[in-house]
């Protein structure tokens, strides 16, 4: 891994991810701002950003019994209405059981292999970088919530 074409290689990969969620940071930033101003529009900007983000078909976690029952846990605490620590906690092992089955696998493929599509490998690393800022907003949300 020290070879600088496959760092060079990595890091585009990363920086396609980025370039390609860029909306979506965008509009977590745009949440936790208006957190601050209008929490309950903010939590209602946040449960549809979640709800659209976390499907089953844009996370690709079909024939993933473990993603899909985390998944699950994640809407139903999502439907709840409440952002609290069980969601909190439902979305972290989302992120850790996603990292574990989809990211890692598909990652150490690519590294050992130049013939993975790296298109798919994109979409899975977009996809746990949007859990994990779906994380960090709803944490900021709460901290916000806590302070007024």
């Amino acid at each position: 891994m020290s070879n600088p074409k496959d760092l060079e290689r990595i890091g585009n990969l990363f920086n396609a991810s980025s370039d390609q969620s860029k909306s979506f940071f965008d509009r977590c930033s745009k949440t936790k701002f208006l957190a601050v101003k209008d929490y309950y529009r903010a939590e209602s900007e946040y449960v549809k950003l979640a709800k659209k983000t976390l499907s089953v078909k844009t996370l690709g976690i079909t024939g993933k019994s473990d993603c899909f029952g985390c998944l699950s846990s994640v809407k139903t605490a999502l439907e709840s209405g409440q952002l609290n620590q069980e969601y909190i906690d439902a979305l972290e092992n989302l992120r850790t059981t996603y990292l574990d089955r989809m990211l890692r696998p598909a990652f150490r493929q690519y590294i050992h292999n130049d013939a993975v599509n790296k298109q798919a490998l994109e979409k899975v690393y977009t996809n746990a970088m949007k859990i994990e800022s779906l994380i960090e907003v709803v944490q900021f949300m709460n901290k916000v919530q806590d302070i007024e």
